[in-house]
């Protein structure tokens, strides 16, 4: 739960927990073993407030004792624009358990490439559904919502092109909030907000996906080594 979520009054219950991984060191001998990761690519939008200034005409009125003309005024008006930005976060992490497992990730010619394409994210009907009814059921102190994300993880041998090794991973998240302030305590609960999802998800495939792809690649240079 975030600082922000505290301070509106926000509480989150039945929330997806990530997924328990192992990521496999390479085997004691296998001390030149190098790889590279490709892909891994996401882009999160944030909403940019612009600044602006408008005139707008106040209406007068008929008071007891005067009649109030209307006039002109200027207000300060906030328009929020959508922005996206690529983001290199789950990059970095896979490039560091790979460096934390004994790879070497700086060769300019890796032994394997670990390539890895997120796809999504999917929203079903009966989810949408599911949302509108815990508002309004619950008069606008509880909010769900949930995302589904997927990734394709290839591992090939770099000095043949051969792909050695696939696999297709889903990963879900859900969640529901509560506040005791109607409508302003839910609306400011981070849980909820799509970037925050988006996140949860592909941190979960990275971890999931690096944990397959060091097991196989522990695997394959451990038949040369023992020999």
């Amino acid at each position: 739960m975030t600082f922000a979520s505290l301070v509106s009054g926000c509480f989150t219950f039945n929330t997806s927990e990530l997924p328990p991984t192992r990521h496999t060191p390479l085997p004691n001998g296998a001390t030149n073993v190098t790889a590279t990761v490709r892909g891994f690519e996401a882009v999160l939008t944030e909403y940019v407030p612009i600044v602006g200034y408008s005139t707008v005409y106040v209406p007068g009125h008929v008071g007891r004792h005067h009649v109030h003309p209307g006039y002109y005024e200027t207000v300060q008006t906030s328009t929020y624009v959508p922005q996206t930005r690529p983001d290199e976060t789950f990059k970095a992490r896979a490039v560091n358990i790979l460096e934390e497992c004994g790879f070497i990730t700086r060769s300019a010619t890796p032994d394997f490439v670990i390539d890895v394409a997120f796809s999504g994210f999917a929203k079903t009907d009966s989810e949408i559904s599911a949302e509108v009814a815990w508002v309004l059921l619950s008069a606008f102190t509880c909010d769900y919502d949930a995302q589904t994300w997927g990734a394709k993880l290839k591992i090939y041998d770099n000095k043949t092109g051969r792909l050695v090794f696939h696999h297709d991973y889903v990963q879900r998240y859900e969640t529901n909030v509560f506040s005791p302030i109607p409508l302003f305590g839910i609306a400011g609960c981070a849980e909820t907000t799509s970037n925050y999802m988006q996140s949860w998800c592909l941190t979960a495939l990275t971890e999931r996906t690096m944990a397959d792809a060091t097991a196989f690649l522990a695997n394959a240079v451990a038949a040369p080594v023992s020999k």
